[in-house]
């Protein structure tokens, strides 16, 4: 294969990549906490709806949590389901908390939530995995989970 032909075709399986919406992590919110670890975040390859009908399941611990918007709340539980090699599609997470109350995100799945119910609604929780990691949507490799923050 020549090295123009290549280029060709690496630049066309990168296109989806490039043009699809992906979040960007904002600054945390001036005083708003989070949960300052995590424990690993595994992955687990399931049948769903994302390529050849794959969906990755990830769960994590959060300790260490202190928020204002977390009354009371001092560690959690984070899951979701992420379809695989799909980066266009919306993802609901669910963030149960140490006093019961259960939170749901949505977002798509690159570590970013928007709470939509529970505590801290209104407001974006972003899960920060290990710095050498990119694999939300195409790894099911297990993780650590460094900490969770509030983003504006």
């Amino acid at each position: 294969m020549s090295i123009r032909r290549t280029a060709l075709v690496a630049t066309i399986c990168a296109a989806p990549l490039l043009s699809a919406p992906l979040g960007h992590a904002q600054p945390p919110v001036q005083g708003a906490g989070g949960c300052g670890q995590g424990g690993l975040m595994t992955g687990r390859l399931t049948p769903g709806s994302g390529s050849a009908g794959q969906t990755i399941r990830r769960e994590a611990t959060l300790t260490d949590c202190a928020s204002p918007l977390l009354p009371g709340i001092t560690a959690g539980r984070f899951e979701v389901s992420i379809p695989w090699n799909v980066t266009t599609a919306t993802t609901t997470a669910t963030f149960a908390w140490s006093n019961g109350a259960t939170s749901i995100g949505r977002g798509y799945g690159n570590g970013i939530w928007l709470i939509t119910e529970g505590p801290a609604t209104g407001h974006g929780i972003q899960i920060n995995a290990a710095d050498t990691w990119s694999g939300w949507y195409l790894s099911s490799m297990d993780v650590p989970v460094t900490s969770a923050t509030f983003v504006s």
